[in-house]
């Protein structure tokens, strides 16, 4: 396969090289025609490379040729850098000098030092770029224009690309006959297996989740386990990844035997069900130590394999596996059409759908191949184009080689320039990885890669429009995302990711305790699993990316110390699990990073140091527990645009001058520090450093609001952040005396009253608010105007206000959550206006609300008293009797219900029987209820019910036996039915013995 053309790079030295900056720089460090004879050499090697990049897979001098390029256009990358940190430097240097010293630092020994070595490295770079250039006409290179499509919206919604991207078709039938393998039952033992094999790019992985996900097989099994294992079959993670299956949680650090024994502990007796997606394995023995390990579990129990080898399921002892054939014609072209055309477009191009459907049939009817060209030919509509594709031989060949590897290196060899590098670099994650769009845009922001057609396009917005052309492509596979509609993950297929392999080659290594030699040309690495020790042959490489997700079992500051120091053109480091300080420290001569993870760091203050990285974009803190300051010199990181922190440190306040940091997009932790007394508050930052922070986006919780004052709070203007989606003032930590408790509350008021966000804002949290009212904006009988894009509210621990704002006039208002509001007696209504009440609300969580009798005026009159159609999820704890009743009656859509602490309560409401739709309920706590009444039996979708300490619940009724879709009945702590219920002789068992997952127990 051919080398990778740095594409990205080169348009980026060359838009330095032509700006208005980079020829003062020239000037100052006389260097300005060196400067331009690069420029020149540059731009006549551009005009050659989409010649070069088609010729080089069928030349090695040329593929050397591209070797050579790439070298020295990272070289010059570094180089360029190494100018804007100077430049950088000497202004944030010059600041606070006075007139007479700035003349010596411009004369200084280390400028003209500089200057000389720049010189140098200059002219050194220039002169193999002039033989680099000098080749392209002995290798007969074709001057061609590269044509490419700058970043723009294309009109595609998000969602409309997930179900393009994702379109299911002619598998209906394959999915119900392996449901049907699955279900039955042999006499002879209660585990087997079941084999799916199929050539790569068939859907084998697609079929296997339509079956795990089936009504009917969740119903079934007990319990359902998925792990992908590829081409990594080591016993031990696997058991490791079947444990975090079953129990969403991790259990690294454990070995083998406790491994079994944890695994016995959760698959015994139970009827389950374990998908080993995408083996390879074909080692009879290391099959058979994996077998010995797995317990037999109850009748029935399945493992379901998907592998592209009839040899796999031969080891495993399955002579008769079922074998995934491809798509029939019709479904060929039903799902290429529908990746090729917009809707409706078929019918402008009847040259394209006859072209297309010969295309189709030398698909062979592979899903993944249909999928890549369907998806590359959507972007262009000229018959020439279609043709090419068409008449393509590797696309001839697929019928005799069955190698779709060829086809998808079309995919790539079809994308813009700009998407390249992008989709390349996706090899530095393990196949089957869940990579999180927002950190692959960072990565490809440091790298270079991002090129905004307009100045004034975030790179943030240009990285997220590439993702989604790379996913409308069918390069990534988008994750399923049950919260929101906007894809905020994706992954990529094993295929495309053997693709990426291919392209990038040595260039990018994932490193495992296999690989034992690294190449001298690598520029990427990753690790993903714990290792020994630091690899040693990492040391003073070009490497440009060092992505450490797992860290090392000798993890000592010395190795870590000098293997950073030597990396000196890292552009990407994340390194987790406890680095400490002396090693932070030394992160300062890295003066190329533009991303640095330091998350799960030991250090309490991190160091200054960190200050000197002027072109840092973002930098990670999650998880540094012993954290207590950032650097007081944060103000010179001007570049940064990503200071993700989180609660888990010991942070009291933020650095004065973070204000100046105007770039930054991503803060969701600002502290207000406690000034009073302290000799720090000269360098402790109060709320108006949040001034001049318009460009903040996702999420900004401002913590120990109980330290702010209302005149400040003013300075920094919320409403003018029209980018923030997630606002929470937090006032928790403030120990009130009854002196102080009048003022305290009238300041938090004022504090409070200045906050008030932006329209665009879509979630909302007010934690321990000590205000004894609301502000008056959000008592506004026009809180619909002010917040109409507002879905979701959760107020907590807010003991002094009595009325809650009108929330039930949110137009977009979906979750509504109030916890622990001890003195709330109503929500503030306005019965007159004709807005209507609760109109989006899909979930209602109320708890430890004892005084809270309903919701304003409108429960009043039985002609006001409102109704929740679109209400979903309630969840009532801790309430009175009176609104429990009012709010299960007035809901009519309820598919979940939770009852808690509500002792009044003898029996379930009557206005629950009447809820068909309901499929979840709970009920915990209640001391009072005796009975469960009669008409239980018409909750015909009750698919869950949980009983948790109703002690004088003395029996289940005789309808239960009708609840015929209940899959799951738990009961815990009610002394009664634990007896009544004891499989086989307890008196009510006859009544729940259909119900497959029975937990009963008396603790």
């Amino acid at each position: 396969m051919a080398e990778q053309i740095p594409f990205s790079l080169i348009e980026k030295l060359l838009m330095k090289l032509g700006s208005s900056i980079y020829g003062e720089i020239g000037l100052m460090y006389g260097v300005r025609n060196e400067l331009g004879k690069l420029q020149d050499k540059l731009s006549t090697i551009k005009a050659v490379l989409v010649d070069a990049e088609e010729q080089q897979q069928r030349s090695h001098a040329v593929a050397t040729w591209v070797q050579r390029l790439k070298d020295v256009v990272y070289d010059a990358d570094d180089l360029f850098d190494d100018f804007a940190t100077e430049e950088l430097r000497r202004k944030t240097e010059v600041q606070g000098r006075c007139a007479g010293q700035v003349g010596d630092f411009f004369s200084s020994s280390n400028h003209l030092a500089f200057r000389f070595k720049m010189g140098h490295r200059i002219k050194d770079i220039r002169e193999r770029l002039d033989d680099i250039a000098n080749e392209t006409s002995k290798l007969n290179f074709i001057p061609r224009v590269i044509s490419d499509v700058p970043v723009r919206n294309r009109g595609r919604e998000t969602c409309s690309v997930v179900e393009k991207s994702h379109k299911i078709v002619g598998r209906d039938e394959n999915k119900r006959e392996i449901i049907e393998l699955l279900m039955q039952s042999s006499t002879q033992e209660n585990l087997s297996m079941v084999v799916i094999v199929g050539i790569g790019g068939l859907g084998k992985t697609t079929l296997a989740q339509l079956v795990y996900n089936d009504q009917g097989v969740v119903s079934y099994f007990n319990l359902k386990m998925w792990v992908c294992v590829s081409d990594d079959f080591d016993v031990k993670v696997l058991v490791r990844n079947i444990i975090k299956s079953a129990t969403n949680r991790d259990v690294e650090n454990l070995e083998l035997d406790q491994l079994q024994k944890r695994l016995q502990e959760k698959l015994d007796g139970k009827r389950y069900l374990l998908v080993l997606d995408d083996v390879w394995n074909e080692d009879k023995r290391e099959w058979g130590q994996f077998i010995t390990l797995l317990p037999v579990g109850a009748n029935g129990s399945k493992i379901l394999v998907t592998t592209r080898s009839t040899r796999v399921a031969s080891v495993i002892g399955i002579d008769s596996p079922y074998i995934v054939e491809g798509l029939k014609d019709d479904e060929s072209w039903d799902l290429f059409e529908s990746l090729a055309f917009k809707k409706g477009e078929e019918q402008m191009h009847p040259n394209l759908v006859a072209i297309g459907k010969e295309i189709v049939k030398m698909c062979k009817g592979v899903p993944l191949v249909i999928e890549t060209l369907g998806g590359m030919l959507y972007f262009n509509t000229q018959e020439s184009h279609w043709l090419s594709i068409k008449k393509n031989k590797n696309l001839v060949l697929l019928g005799e080689k069955n190698d779709i590897l060829p086809i998808l290196r079309l995919s790539y060899d079809n994308l813009p320039v700009h998407l390249k590098q992008c989709f390349a670099y996706c090899a530095l994650f393990p196949k089957d990885y869940i990579i999180q769009k927002k950190l692959l845009v960072q990565l490809w922001m440091a790298q270079g890669y991002l090129q905004p057609y307009d100045e004034n396009i975030d790179l943030e917005d240009v990285g997220n429009q590439y993702f989604e052309d790379l996913l409308s492509r069918s390069l990534f596979q988008k994750v399923e995302n049950k919260n929101t509609n906007n894809i905020v993950s994706c992954k990529v297929h094993d295929l495309m990711h053997d693709l990426a392999q291919s392209i990038v080659k040595s260039e990018i290594i994932i490193v495992t305790d296999d690989v034992k030699i690294i190449s001298h040309r690598i520029h990427h690495v990753s690790l993903f699993t714990k290792h020994n020790e630091m690899p040693k042959d990492l040391m003073g490489k070009s490497i440009r990316t060092f992505f450490n997700s797992a860290g090392f079992v000798d993890d000592h500051d010395g190795s870590i110390t000098r293997l950073l120091s030597s990396l000196k053109g890292l552009r990407v480091m994340k390194m987790r699990f406890f680095l400490r300080y002396k090693a932070v420290s030394s992160l300062g001569k890295l003066s190329h990073l533009r991303y640095l993870d330091l998350s799960n760091g030991s250090f309490e203050n991190l160091p200054n140091a960190i200050t000197r990285l002027k072109h840092l974009q973002t930098l990670k803190l999650f998880y540094c527990f012993g954290l207590k300051e950032l650097p007081r010199n944060m103000k010179k990181l001007i570049n940064l645009r990503h200071l993700e922190i989180d609660e888990k440190n010991k942070l009291s306040y933020m650095p004065r001058g973070l204000g100046d940091l105007t770039n930054l997009q991503t803060l969701p932790l600002f502290c207000v520090g406690n000034d009073s007394g302290e000799s720090r508050h000269k360098r402790m930052g109060r709320l108006n450093e949040l001034r001049f922070l318009n460009n903040l986006r996702g999420q900004l919780q401002i913590k120990n609001l109980s330290n702010a004052r209302g005149s400040e709070a003013k300075e920094a203007i919320l409403e003018g952040k029209q980018s923030l989606e997630c606002l929470r003032l937090d006032w928790e930590g403030q120990e009130a005396t009854d002196e102080s408790e009048e003022d305290e509350s009238e300041e938090a008021v004022l504090v409070m009253e200045s906050l008030q966000p932006h329209p665009n804002l879509k979630e909302l949290f007010i934690i321990c608010y000590t205000g004894v009212r609301f502000p008056n904006w959000m008592m506004n009988d026009g809180l619909d105007l002010l917040l109409p894009n507002l879905v979701k509210i959760q107020i907590t621990s807010c003991n002094r206000s009595k009325v809650l704002p009108p929330f039930a006039q949110l137009p977009s208002l979906k979750y509504l959550v109030l916890f622990d509001l001890i003195a709330v007696e109503c929500m503030m209504d306005y019965p007159s206006s004709a807005k209507p009440f609760f109109p989006s609300l899909k979930t209602l969580q109320l708890s430890l609300l004892p005084n809270l009798k309903g919701w304003g005026m409108r429960d009043v009159a039985a002609e006001q008293a409102p109704s929740y159609p679109y209400l979903e999820d309630l969840l009532l704890n801790n309430t009175t009797v009176e609104l429990c009743l009012h709010l299960i009656s007035a809901s009519s859509s309820l598919k979940s219900l939770s009852i808690r602490c509500i002792n009044d309560l003898i029996s379930l409401p009557e206005g629950l029987q009447h809820l068909s739709t309901l499929q979840t309920l709970k009920i915990e706590h209640c001391y009072g209820l005796a009975t469960l009444p009669d008409w239980i039996g018409s909750l015909t979708s009750l698919s869950n019910l949980s009983i948790e300490c109703c002690p004088e619940l003395r029996s289940l009724p005789e309808e239960m036996r009708s609840l015929r879709h209940l899959h799951t009945l738990e009961i815990y702590r009610c002394p009664y039915l634990y007896e009544r219920c004891q499989k086989e002789t307890g008196e009510d068992w006859p009544k729940i013995s259909h119900i497959p997952e029975i937990i009963n127990r008396g603790w």
